[in-house]
């Protein structure tokens, strides 16, 4: 009889087990021992009949896998596990080769030697922490391959590792045998610090840059010249005297000689153009221009010149510099023949990289295997070892992720990650989501449509033939929508088409009402960085008579970005201060600020003090840099939270100053002499006619919010509140709802938990602990730029026990309840505003198209910033 052992991909550990090996808690909790409590192979074991995606060679259905020393030994359809084997059961389940991050800042104790423009000789190994949890969370992300790098403040940084994210382990087991030596090149505003008045460090300008670099490697060939002469004189002068040994110029020469590959941080287009053209010059080899988010407009030349390209799949708008990135570019590229992939720029978290690959279905039409591959082959060949890992090929090391769910599916999650034929992740259910999970393994057919149609302008629209999403009913196949001068009129099977109506022929599509963001800056901000971009903070501590709606910017791109995934209204709020002033729900579509208006004073926004909910699972050190000057990572991020920083109010006050506040506007609110326009605003709020929105994010907080809205009998939301799902019974004992940052983050701190102890999966989950006690939720971007993610994002969480209807209500109905403007918003109804999205697929999945979105009734075309560069730089390449 053989023996076997069986590992179970469901590897549920309930809650009160976690309990007994854990501290005593309440709630479910996530230990370094449960991380490391993992089945251990020995390099041996059989993955059983599993989808195969191997990225190489296409989509193997019912197909094991045969590991051994860490090695892929076979692949077939008829293999038979050896006696005493490792066996993983992989039926139902899809497998795939580990996803390869080729820009990644996890597991290092420090990011940044800032000292100086050039720093080469120092070295990332040297700093490298295989304990710190944020590897353990990229096994958990199905990551198994990355590249450690030195930050961007200096044009030449510090030397970079290729490692395998193998937690727990030595440092010398993590290194990634025989990858190339890298060194870290950074070009732009990070290095030139333009923002900063205070430094006086060359290089001030892109001009100043490339300088630096002419000098430097002009100096390198000096160097190697006068070794090279000594290197031939001792041959036949004993007492040939060396030259002086200069560390810094070694790792510069090693460049030269091809022994060690620039990974260079980059984004604007010419700045690109420039390294590649030095490269040429001074005969270097570029891994990979990282980053680079304008390299479409030069994707000829850089597949011309073999030098490939690492991305971000969409961030944009963060800085001047990254105003110009598209979510086409990777398809872009990818035409032109240029090998492209796409990365994290990962500090801590979970990440939702693989989701970020399959966006480029969506936004550009790239298959299923070439958008795989921009996570697996393609990093490692910019990585150079591609021959190493990035499919699923005999030979390869083992370095595999067993997924629940098709990876480019929104409804996925990774199950178990192997790292050379060992397991470092393994799913674990704290929190009983998986029985009530949605996961697909096998995507959606989907045609690519770059351009979709849009009906001629008119009164009165049918959409016919549709299959209906009313939220409030069921519903309805083969159904008609009636708009009639900006309403819903009708919905229905039996609608009667007036003969004026331009009809719109939805068969085979989905009609949802709009969708809202529920949080965000659109039409206050447009790009970070620059002070003349942002109207979102005032000074001062409390403004409550702000009002958004004032500073909307009617054409602001990213209400064009926004409106095309079919989100159509969003609220939209000031953030600085405590009491920062009143939000402003607004369509994503009008002529003027005051026609895009729904409810222009519709909640009072607070940031509630403190927040910072005990141990960060972020590595401290790594996420600030060491200049002072925000350039610690390569881009910036406030790490969420209100207020300033990390969280809650950020200018200081306490609980008690609030409390003073508010007891000044009630008193006000009584009786007064002299007109204070501050606290006559407060007045909506103080009586509970209109909402406060107390942004909280530890339970302290939360305990301490609700003890406040029920002294002061307020309406209140609490905005953020990632620690929620903690005191989910006591938000919905007393009726306060909950606006939650969606998960499904990529880059810098993706999606962290507040505390160190919290399970790894808490952001995903927490929809669905707060739907089981009942209170009620919807969903922001809480972000400018990103709410065009908003859809997908929600959609992640159906992996982690939301129900796709109620995924869907909160994004509609639940958002109009809680912004207060359901009774024009959030559902199908006769006598709501006409706000729509047509899809010809599920909203949620990247292999579906938005293919109609029509706001006030009149539908909008799909056209965005976005898509002119699209169709600007796609002739390029033609």
């Amino acid at each position: 009889m053989s023996i076997q052992r069986m590992i179970g991909l469901l590897f549920v550990v309930p809650a009160l087990a976690a309990a007994q090996t854990s501290p005593p808690t309440k709630f479910p909790v996530e230990t370094n021992t449960m991380r490391k409590s993992l089945p251990k192979t020995g390099g041996d074991v059989f993955i059983k009949n599993g989808k195969l995606l191997t990225a190489s060679h296409g989509t193997l259905e019912g197909t094991s896998i045969l590991v051994r020393h860490g090695k892929i030994a076979s692949i077939g359809k008829d293999l038979v596990a050896p006696e005493g084997i490792t066996v993983i059961d992989a039926t139902g389940k899809v497998v795939s080769p580990g996803i390869v991050d080729a820009h990644v800042h996890r597991g290092i104790d420090s990011t940044n030697e800032g000292t100086d423009a050039i720093v080469g000789e120092v070295r990332i190994l040297d700093v490298l922490n295989p304990d710190a949890k944020t590897i353990w969370q990229a096994a958990a992300s199905g990551e198994t391959t990355g590249m450690i790098l030195h930050g961007s403040a200096n044009p030449i940084g510090g030397q970079s590792q290729v490692i395998k994210f193998k937690y727990g382990r030595s440092v010398d087991d993590i290194l990634f045998p025989g990858a190339p030596r890298m060194i870290k090149f950074a070009l732009g505003e990070n290095v030139t610090r333009s923002g900063n008045q205070q430094s006086t460090r060359f290089p001030h300008t892109r001009l100043g840059v490339e300088a630096v670099y002419r000098r430097a490697f002009t100096q390198a060939r000096d160097y190697m010249k006068k070794w090279d002469a000594y290197d031939a004189a001792r041959l036949t002068d004993r007492n040939a005297v060396a030259p002086q040994r200069d560390l810094r110029l070694e790792t510069l020469a090693d460049i030269l000689r091809r022994k060690i590959w620039v990974q260079c941080h980059s984004y604007r287009a010419s700045e690109i153009l420039m390294m590649v053209r030095l490269s040429q010059e001074f005969g270097f080899k570029i891994g990979a221009m990282q980053h680079a988010l304008e390299s479409y407009k030069i994707a000829p030349e850089l597949a011309k010149a073999g030098v490939g390209v690492s991305i971000f799949e969409d961030d944009w708008a963060g800085k001047l510099e990254l105003y110009d990135c598209i979510p086409y570019a990777a398809a872009i590229l990818t035409k032109a023949g240029a090998n492209v992939s796409i990365n994290t720029d990962g500090v801590s978290g979970t990440t939702a990289l693989i989701l970020d690959a399959a966006k480029t279905m969506r936004y550009g039409g790239l298959t299923e295997d070439q958008a795989l591959r921009l996570v697996t082959m393609n990093p490692a060949r910019e990585l150079g070892v591609d021959t190493r890992v990035g499919s699923l090929d005999i030979g390869k090391d083992a370095d595999i992720v067993v997924w629940d769910g098709h990876p480019l599916s929104t409804y996925s999650r990774v199950n178990t990650t192997l790292i050379d034929g060992e397991v470092f992740f393994q799913r674990r259910d704290a929190f009983g989501v998986d029985k009530s999970s949605i996961t697909k393994t096998k995507l959606d057919p989907f045609t690519y449509v770059a351009s979709p149609a849009v009906p001629k302008l008119g009164n009165v629209y049918a959409i016919v033939g549709a299959t209906i999403h009313p939220v409030l009913g069921p519903t309805i196949s083969n159904g008609i929508v009636l708009l009639e001068d900006g309403k819903i009129k009708a919905v229905g099977n039996q609608v009667m088409v007036p003969k004026n109506a331009i009809v719109v022929d939805a068969r085979k599509m989905h009609v949802y009402p709009g969708f809202i963001d529920a949080g965000t800056t659109i039409g206050l901000s447009e790009f970070g960085q620059v002070g003349q971009a942002s109207d979102a903070r005032e000074f001062g501590t409390n403004q409550p008579d702000l009002v958004a709606l004032t500073a909307v910017q009617s054409w602001s791109e990213h209400l064009a970005t926004t409106r095309c995934v079919g989100v159509t209204s969003v609220f939209t709020c000031p953030r600085g201060g405590t009491v920062s002033g009143q939000g402003s729900v607004i369509n994503t579509a009008g002529w003027t600020n005051e026609l895009m208006g729904v409810k222009p004073k519709a909640a009072l926004c607070l940031n509630w003090p403190g927040g910072g909910g005990g141990f960060s699972d972020v590595d401290i050190d790594t996420v600030g840099d060491n200049d002072g000057d925000g350039s610690g990572s390569d881009k910036n991020d406030n790490m969420g939270g209100g207020g300033q920083g990390f969280g809650g109010g950020g200018d200081g006050t306490t609980s008690d100053d609030i409390k003073t506040y508010f007891d000044k506007a009630v008193k006000y609110g009584k009786a007064h002499d002299v007109a204070d326009l501050s606290l006559e605003a407060m007045q909506p709020y103080i009586s509970g006619q209109l909402p406060v929105f107390i942004r909280v994010r530890d339970r302290a907080g939360i305990i301490a919010v609700v003890e406040f809205v029920k002294k002061y009998k307020l309406k209140a939301v609490v905005v953020d509140a990632p620690e929620s799902w903690k005191e989910a019974k006591l938000l919905a004992d007393n009726h306060i709802p909950v606006i939650l940052s969606a998960a499904g983050k990529t880059t810098l701190s993706a999606n962290t938990t507040t505390n160190d102890w919290d399970p790894y999966d808490t952001p995903y989950a927490t929809p669905a602990l707060l739907k089981r006690a009942g209170v009620k939720f919807c969903f922001m971007s809480d972000s400018y730029a990103d709410a065009k993610n908003l859809p997908e994002r929600v959609g992640e969480s159906c992996a982690y026990g939301l129900s796709r209807e109620d995924a869907v209500r909160a994004l509609t109905l639940s958002a109009a309840e809680i912004l207060g403007v359901s009774d024009k918003l959030g559902s199908i109804t006769p006598g709501k505003t006409g706000n729509l999205v047509i899809t010809d697929g599920d909203p949620f999945e990247m292999t579906s198209n938005i293919r109609y979105v029509f706001v006030d009734g009149k539908p909008v075309r799909l056209e965005s910033k976005f898509t002119r560069l699209r169709d600007m730089y796609l002739q390029r390449v033609q």
